[in-house]
């Protein structure tokens, strides 16, 4: 049981008490996902807030006395696809497409973090949830879901904590796909809403007194491709806009005597480009287009005033702050009641709108958010602008860690790489290097030389840039192209004077500094390269897809020439899995990770010899990149979408790891910044995460597993007095009665097992060492019937004919591993008791149906 601590004044601060839990804590995100609209909480003239996404993670950001600082919660298992506020910016729902709606109270714990008070999970079975709205008062949240063959709308009154929606109704498929729902936010109709689809817009309003939903869709008048609405405040009329710039402006209908009463107005021609945006904010409306241009009506659709930057680029959010602005005029005329929140402004030097009158346009700041990943604080008033957190327009697709210093360079789809400080957060310098994104020229890999001294970056096309890391400068002799396939890797050796590339097709080619200039000086082909490590300055090992470990020699002698890079050794280290990732360990041991979800050890000094074979963590897809940490106590690694933290030796204890969930999708990279952080990113991601190490939750959670055999069975059903163990003691026992057998031949598993056994340096085993090595050795996953149908095909002459049982065993006697004849007949007389293979009959056909079913 965890440590109970009770609450005083004194008691460490909220962040602490979780982090003392957690392996891993998310600290920081480097980047947020434009394609998810920013919300804007700001409540005072002196703080900036907003929240925004970046993959599963919700970033609430703050800006205070020039100052930046985050507040990074996971709470959701899918990609985040929404976020929408209340009208007093307490309450922020967010959502992802598949598992949940998250209602998050930013004044639950007094100057800490926001805190996830309610959770609706998988409203409904199979269905995606496309987004979510919130009420202005917080009262009522809606989601628009859809499935298969239906869309469906979902009210809840979340407040009072029915996982049930108080009602649902469904929407026509021909509308196309839900964009997003506002609320009206006047007096009185705080319950009504409007539903912007791809093809229609749907009015409607929740009867709290019959618990009821009402929507109506008005006639359609030839319009498309929708993209926002909102209410006009202290009318009865609403606004949408479109994709060909188009606003459709709806009305009530004065014949009609119902809550939704809505029908077409008019429509107004606006914009030659797409209209994105449209919010309503102090009585003006307020438009975003993909020309970068914002404009400010009136409620009646006139235009006042309208701003674009020098740089213009496509608008896809706009935010306005949570409170109206406060101020006095310098002529003494007094607009609101005074609050340390005023703000004096002049009245000559306000900005005027195009009317007759030329009155002063007024209005609160908001965010603007453009579909290139740039966050500005805009101030129409004071006339200022104000660029915030890290531009993020495309995803990022390679990134390194500085080993010396504390810095961190990113690489996105659009060849912009960024040097960021990792003490302040900053980013530093960019660099866009001219890839050609026609022609694959995306940088796929980014790598540091120990010294910090070099930067490389691998391209699609083949292309390796040289970039000096101190002044972000591309080098005179880059791009060097010794290949025109995908760089998958670029590894330096430990003194920095060579450097490795292996291609997408498994060319491997060594290049030497000479004279500022780096130099092909040797390449080889020999396998499909999954891993590479430098294991000295002259030696070099990979793994590959066909389960062989290949060891590499540089020689030394400058007067060779261009044939430097040979192939040392070869050797075999698996008979069905595949190797995944490795590291090199202390005491010259190499630890090897496969696809079946297993550690092994091999010696160095004694031809990579087997050591162990270790149970790996099996939760989340194979092991990749593999990390050790200074002072040689713990390594770190990932896999599709968790990273961990697991204490050396290894020795198959499950206790010995802990993980943290960590990406929805696939983890793409991950690398280590000494003992302090991990920096990793997914697939899809805008951002880099850097998560804090915290190595005490592991060490304390040994100290409660038990000793002995204790923290092994529980990896089996019932633990150590479940009827697994049980079994495996009576077969113990049996087995030092029966007959021992060893004239059969084995495979590579079983000499693997046997040279283990003779690493321990005793003649007899143990039953704690037995089960050890059956943990460690077994396989957790039976075959299917679709891999058996798969593997007996292959000795069938078509996929559909029967099989001939004769034939068949003759072929398992020479595929793969090899069976004992006697073993064989015994085998099939069991499962087909009138076969009898040595009869001179016609052939004993079986079909494959049948005896793919009995094998299984």
């Amino acid at each position: 049981m965890g440590e109970i601590v009770p609450y005083t004044e004194k008691t460490e601060s909220f962040e602490d008490l979780q982090h003392r839990c957690q392996p891993f804590k998310l600290e920081w995100i480097f980047g947020f996902n434009p394609r998810i609209p920013v919300v804007n909480l700001t409540s005072s003239r002196e703080v900036k807030e907003m929240v925004m996404a970046s993959g599963n993670s919700m970033i609430f950001y703050k800006f205070e006395n020039q100052v930046e600082s985050i507040q990074t919660l996971v709470g959701h298992k899918g990609s985040i696809n929404t976020i929408t506020v209340d009208g007093s910016g307490r309450f922020v729902a967010s959502s992802d497409s598949t598992y949940c709606i998250n209602i998050w109270d930013r004044e639950a714990v007094p100057d800490g973090p926001p805190v996830a008070i309610r959770t609706i999970y998988e409203p409904l079975k199979a269905n995606e949830i496309n987004t979510v709205g919130l009420s202005h008062d917080a009262r009522y949240l809606i989601a628009a879901c859809s499935g298969s063959q239906q869309q469906l709308l979902l009210i809840w009154q979340w407040t009072v904590g029915n996982d049930s929606p108080d009602d649902c109704i469904s929407l026509p498929p021909r509308l196309g796909k839900t964009k997003n729902i506002r609320f009206c936010t006047d007096l009185g109709r705080k319950n009504h809403f409007v539903v912007t689809m791809e093809n229609a817009v749907i009015f409607g309003y929740f009867d709290s007194k019959n618990q009821k939903l009402h929507i109506e869709v008005p006639k359609k008048h030839g319009f498309q491709d929708y993209n926002d609405s909102t209410f006009v405040d202290d009318t009865s009329r609403a606004v949408s806009v479109t994709a060909a710039g188009m606003a459709i402006i709806w009305s009530d209908d004065k014949k009609v005597f119902t809550p939704i009463k809505k029908q077409f107005l008019k429509y107004l021609h606006l914009k030659y480009a797409s209209i994105n945006v449209i919010k309503c904010c102090d009585q003006k409306l307020v438009t975003g287009d993909d020309d970068g241009e914002i404009r400010f009506y009136d409620i009646h659709m006139r235009i006042l005033y309208w701003f674009k930057q020098e740089d213009p680029e496509p608008i896809r959010t706009i935010s306005f702050n949570i409170l109206s602005r406060k101020y006095v005029l310098d002529n003494g005329q007094e607009h609101s009641p005074e609050d340390t929140d005023e703000e004096v402004l002049s009245y000559d030097a306000l900005p005027r709108d195009v009317s007759l009158e030329g009155n002063p346009v007024i209005i609160r700041n908001f965010v603007m958010a453009t579909k290139t990943g740039h966050l500005f604080d805009v101030d129409i008033v004071q006339n200022k602008i104000q660029e915030l957190y890290y531009s993020s327009g495309s995803i990022i697709t390679s990134f390194d860690v500085h080993p010396v210093d504390s810095q961190l360079c990113s690489c996105d789809g659009n060849g912009k790489m960024t040097l960021y400080n990792l003490e302040d957060k900053q980013a530093i310098m960019s660099l866009s290097v001219p890839i050609q994104r026609t022609r694959r020229g995306r940088i796929t890999v980014l790598s540091y030389s120990p010294c910090g001294t070099y930067l490389l970056g691998g391209a699609e096309n083949g292309y390796i840039w040289v970039i000096n890391p101190a002044t972000m400068i591309i080098s005179s002799d880059s791009p060097l192209q010794n290949t025109v396939e995908k760089i998958n890797f670029l590894s330096f050796s430990p003194d920095s004077k060579y450097f490795v590339f292996v291609d997408d097709e498994g060319c491997i080619g060594l290049l030497h500094r000479e004279y500022e200039c780096w130099k092909l000086i040797g390449r080889c082909l020999s396998h499909k390269v999954v891993d590479i490590l430098f294991i000295s300055n002259e030696k070099f090992l990979t793994i590959g897809d066909d389960r062989h470990l290949v060891q590499y020699k540089i020689d030394a002698n400058e007067t060779v020439g261009t044939d430097r890079l040979m192939i040392d050794e070869r050797f075999k280290i698996e008979q069905s899995a595949h190797s995944t990732a490795f590291l090199l360990l202390p005491s010259d041991q190499l630890l090897v990770a496969n696809d079946q979800f297993k550690f092994k050890i091999f010696n160095l000094n004694s031809s990579f010899g087997i050591l162990h074979t270790f149970l790996a963590p099996f939760h989340d897809g194979p092991i990749r990149k593999l990390s050790l940490l200074p002072g040689d106590h713990f390594f770190t690694f990932m896999t599709d979408k968790n990273i961990y933290i697991h204490q050396l030796p290894i020795d198959g204890n499950p206790f010995k790891y802990l993980g943290t969930f960590s990406h929805p999708k696939k983890l793409r990279a991950m690398h280590n910044m000494r003992d302090h952080f991990v920096f990793c990113y997914g697939e899809g991601d805008h951002g880099i995460s850097m998560w804090r190490i915290n190595a005490i939750p592991l060490i304390e959670n040994q100290k409660f597993c038990g000793s002995g055999l204790d923290p092994y069975c529980s990896l089996l059903p019932g633990g150590k007095s479940g009827c697994y163990v049980k079994e495996m003691l009576s077969l113990f026992f049996y087995n030092q009665i029966s007959p021992k057998h060893n004239e059969e031949d084995t495979d590579i598993s079983e000499d693997n097992l046997t040279k283990e056994i003779e690493q321990m340096g005793t003649l007899f085993l143990t039953f704690e060492e037995v089960v050890k090595l059956f943990l460690s050795h077994r396989t957790l996953a039976n075959p299917d019937c679709e891999e058996i149908r798969a593997a007996i095909t292959l000795a069938t002459k078509g996929v559909f004919d029967p099989v001939d049982l004769q034939l068949f065993n003759e072929q398992l006697a020479v595929l793969g591993e090899k069976m004992d004849p006697k073993a064989m007949e015994f085998y099939c007389r069991a499962l087909f008791p009138e076969y009898t293979p040595d009869t001179e009959a016609d052939k004993f056909l079986v079909p494959l149906d049948e005896l793919v079913e009995k094998l299984c």
